[in-house]
């Protein structure tokens, strides 16, 4: 009975990978992608808030589901440990706090005078804590999944190049492919996870 409740619970946060993967990857295509402009006029489009929005429950879906992620652990557990804690971190201050603040906060104050020229005190070392929570989480879980072998070694190598991508800084819209790319391995992983346990010979 116990094994059963641990696999449903397990194929349920396989679930919740992918439709958040799918959901938040859909809604940051849509915003950014259709929005007119650039620069803080992006902010103006009035579906702005409604596609950030849709990227923010796809977020929070993918926060739910993310602890599957600590199954396929095998022969690397610290390093899963720490990718999971670095990229469940990055995810909740980056893509859930600093998201909710681009999807209605900035639209509002564009609206309203302007988004002021100096961002808020602390809130630098904040996004620095975050940027580095991703590096380090995304590294880990990488080189964890390509240790442990229970994962297709690809998905070990999506997430450090997603990394590798996002340091880049790329222009325009490209800036989404990290982020697509770091999506992509989760949805695989959620894939995975609704096969059952963990296969130890993945390739």
């Amino acid at each position: 009975m116990e094994e059963t409740m641990t696999v449903n619970v397990r194929r349920l946060a396989g679930w919740a990978l992918i439709v958040g993967t799918i959901v938040a990857a859909a809604g940051y295509l849509a915003a950014n992608l259709l929005a007119p402009g650039s620069g803080e006029e992006v902010f103006r489009y009035q579906n702005w808030p409604l596609f950030e929005g849709i990227a923010l429950v796809g977020d929070v879906v993918i926060a739910l589901g993310l602890p599957v992620i600590l199954t396929f652990a095998g022969r690397a557990p610290k390093l899963h440990i720490a990718g999971y804690v670095g990229v469940f971190a990055a995810l909740v201050m980056l893509n859930v706090g600093e998201g909710t603040t681009e999807a209605f906060v900035k639209p509002y104050l564009v609206g309203h005078g302007g988004i002021p020229a100096e961002e808020p005190a602390g809130f630098a070392v904040f996004e620095g804590v975050a940027l580095l929570a991703l590096v380090v989480g995304s590294i880990c879980l990488g080189i964890a999944v390509l240790r442990a072998r229970t994962l297709p070694w690809w998905i070990g190598v999506a997430l450090i190049v997603s990394c590798l991508l996002g340091a880049l800084g790329l222009p325009g819209a490209w800036f989404l492919v990290p982020d697509l790319v770091f999506f992509a391995a989760l949805f695989a992983i959620g894939i995975v996870a609704l096969r059952g346990r963990p296969d130890r010979t993945a390739v």
